[in-house]
């Protein structure tokens, strides 16, 4: 089976960059291996499909952690998560220093192969799934309306913030947005706007360890994105 291998996908970060910084966009290295289309699904007459996943891309350039954020078909999802782990990407810089990013990724599937596209649309709230239609998605994003209760925090962690920090007027708010999986976990959080970029690595480094009580929706674990904003306002 062919797959469409000339593709070169510009991968914007999401407004995170401070104002006046020189930005250069990852690129998706055209030499990654696409995923094929399952023989499976073949087999069952259906030959279209789509996955939709949020990828956290490191500084050297390589997927440090990825998310099905939504899929047509289970079988195309599974493709799609045995094929991330060895992509590469040229990876963002700003200012010229190698920066991590996060972006999301739609992996279109035919019979003639795969095509792959990208945006820096915020992928934390529901934009790329309306358009798909609930009726098409066997798996997806679940809105915070659509969840039993709201997940209750099993671990948390404060920020560490240095006192020599708040000594040099390092102060500000931290909007830290980020998924919480099936399990309760929190995954690929982020900040949209750096306006100091101590305070977001320390509010996205406490969120990392942070632990949830599953979501559910009608009884059954599901994938909910989520936010918490953080008020370094002192040297707590």
């Amino acid at each position: 089976m062919n797959i469409i291998r000339k593709l070169l996908v510009l991968l914007a970060l999401a407004a995170a960059a401070r104002a006046g910084a020189a930005f250069e966009s990852a690129r998706f290295d055209p030499d990654n291996a696409l995923p094929n289309f399952p023989g499976s699904l073949q087999l069952q007459g259906i030959t279209r499909g789509d996955v939709l996943v949020a990828l956290s891309i490191s500084d050297e350039g390589r997927v440090a952690d990825f998310l099905v954020l939504g899929c047509t078909q289970e079988a195309l999802a599974t493709t799609c998560r045995e094929a991330l782990p060895g992509w590469r990407f040229t990876p963002a810089r700003l200012d010229g220093v190698p920066v991590p990013t996060q972006l999301t990724l739609k992996v279109s599937f035919s019979l003639e192969g795969a095509v792959v596209s990208g945006n820096a649309l915020n992928h934390y709230f529901y934009d790329h799934l309306g358009s798909w239609g609930d009726g098409r998605l066997v798996y997806r994003l679940h809105h915070a309306d659509e969840i039993d209760r709201v997940p209750a925090l099993t671990n948390t962690l404060a920020p560490k913030y240095a006192r020599e920090a708040a000594q040099q007027g390092v102060r500000g708010k931290v909007q830290v947005n980020f998924y919480i999986d099936e399990t309760g976990r929190v995954r690929l959080p982020s900040v949209d706007a750096v306006p100091q970029p101590y305070l977001a690595e320390k509010a996205v480094a406490a969120v990392r360890e942070w632990r949830f009580t599953p979501p559910t929706s009608n009884g059954k674990p599901v994938l909910v994105a989520a936010s918490q904003e953080f008020d370094f306002s002192g040297g707590k």
